[in-house]
């Protein structure tokens, strides 16, 4: 199996994804403001947010046409017919579709994070979030570095979640479009709703704002918004991932 997550791999790096990764990459460190420390953290996850368009792009360019090679070319026929490829497959490339999502979403926030800590010499990274103006509201007592190891953590939770959904979207369809119009849905709606300030408790608990978990933090989340993205994160993962492989695998 391990043989078929790195392949998956690699062809979910195809050199369209490349450049768009690369192009946000760079983006990503010339947006940051580097003049004050206070505002260079504040602005480190306040443009980590506004970089989901470029991520979202790279993911879904990865996963829209994730299953059109093997219904294309009539190998799922193959697969199908072998016990060994009924077992790998769809969980290599959910696997390798996670990891894929996690490298993009997190080199790009990890570049932006090193550029203000190296400019302040990793100072204060023990600053409360309360006190930066992006948090100003949220009253929240976790510092600066707590937040990176949690936005750590849910961007990967998240990055799994998304993949799920291409996966699936890929799946029902042979036409990597579809999956691709979906998927800008399901990034673009709640990003612009956040930008526009459409921010409710409802719109709290959609799974965008659970990986983005400084969203949650700024608008002082209760503990259940936490737990429901955990909550569909989980589910939705494993849910997707039996759906999706019923899907590829039935008999047509």
């Amino acid at each position: 199996m391990l043989s078929v997550i790195k392949a998956e791999i690699k062809k979910n790096f195809k050199v369209g994804v490349i450049i768009v990764w690369l192009l946000g990459m760079f983006l990503s460190s010339a947006s940051i403001y580097t003049f004050n420390i206070n505002d260079a953290y504040a602005d480190l996850f306040f443009k980590y947010f506004g970089m989901a368009p470029i991520m979202g792009l790279a993911m879904f360019m990865m996963f829209s046409g994730s299953f059109i090679l093997e219904y294309t070319s009539n190998m799922d026929g193959l697969i199908k017919a072998t016990k060994n490829g009924k077992k790998q497959l769809v969980i290599s490339k959910f696997i390798a579709a996670g990891i894929s999502a996690s490298i993009i979403n997190l080199s790009m926030f990890y570049v932006m994070a090193y550029k203000v800590f190296s400019t302040f010499k990793f100072e204060k990274l023990d600053m409360l979030l309360k006190n930066l103006w992006y948090f100003g509201n949220s009253n929240s007592n976790i510092t600066v570095l707590q937040m990176v190891i949690i936005m750590t953590l849910t961007v990967i939770l998240g990055s799994f979640l998304i993949a799920s959904v291409g996966l699936f979207l890929s799946s029902i369809s042979k036409n990597a479009i579809v999956p691709f119009l979906a998927g800008g849905v399901l990034m673009g709606v709640p990003y612009m709703m956040e930008m526009r300030g459409a921010m409710n408790g409802l719109v709290v608990n959609i799974p965008l704002f659970g990986m983005y978990s400084s969203t949650l933090v700024r608008y002082n989340a209760p503990i259940s918004a936490w737990i429901a993205f955990l909550i569909i994160s989980i589910v939705g993962i494993i849910a997707l991932y039996m759906l999706a492989k019923k899907s590829f695998l039935k008999e047509k």
